[in-house]
C-alpha cells in the first residue's frame, strides 16, 4: 500500500490537514500534519512529502528530489484551488497531477494519475509528457532526456516490449 500527497486543506489562513490517495483502497483520506509526520518517523512513506529537522523541530517539506513534487494545490473553500508556491514557474495551469501507477495497455505505458479534485485519470505517455512541457505540475515522474522516469512509490504493472 502506498500513500500519496494530493493537496492541502485550509480554513481561511489556517492549515487543517492534507488529502492523500491510498493505493490499496483507491480512495482519498484526510490526514493531519502530525499523522503524516508520525508516519514518516516510523519509516513509512507519504510520497510527496519528506521530513526535515530544523532547530530540533520536525518539518514537512515537499519531496522535490525524490518524488518531483514541485508544488502543491491548496483547497481553501468550496471549489477553490490555489498553489502553495504561487510564484513558482512550474505551474502555469491550475491543475496538478500525481502519478500513482503505470500499466501496459496494447504495448504502451498508461499513467494513472490523481488530482486535487479527487479525480483518477489515465494518460498515454505522449499526452502526459506534453502536459508537463506546457507547465502542468506532475509529481511521481520526472522528464529526463525527453523520457518519463518513474519516481519511487509509483507502481509499474507489466512491461513494454522493445519495438512495440
Amino acid at each position: 500500500m502506498c500513500t500519496f500527497l494530493v493537496n492541502g486543506n485550509y480554513l481561511g489562513q489556517r492549515l487543517i490537514g492534507y488529502d492523500c490517495y491510498d493505493s490499496k483502497s483507491k480512495g482519498f483520506i484526510g490526514m493531519s500534519e502530525k499523522q503524516i509526520a508520525d508516519k514518516l518517523k516510523r519509516g513509512e512513506r507519504v510520497y510527496g512529502f519528506t521530513l526535515v529537522t530544523e532547530n530540533e523541530e520536525d518539518k514537512l517539506v515537499l519531496d522535490v528530489d525524490g518524488f518531483n513534487m514541485t508544488n502543491l494545490q491548496l483547497k481553501s473553500g468550496v471549489n477553490n484551488l490555489s498553489w502553495l508556491n504561487e510564484n513558482s514557474d512550474c505551474c502555469d495551469m491550475n491543475i496538478g497531477l500525481i502519478v500513482v501507477a503505470v500499466f501496459v495497455e496494447n504495448g504502451k505505458r498508461v499513467y494513472e494519475t490523481v488530482n486535487a479534485r479527487h479525480a483518477r485519470v489515465t494518460y498515454e505517455e505522449s499526452k502526459l509528457r506534453m502536459l508537463m512541457e506546457i507547465g502542468v505540475s506532475v509529481g511521481g515522474v520526472k522528464l529526463e532526456k525527453n523520457k518519463l522516469v518513474l519516481c519511487e512509490g509509483v507502481e509499474l504493472f507489466g512491461e513494454v516490449k522493445e519495438g512495440a
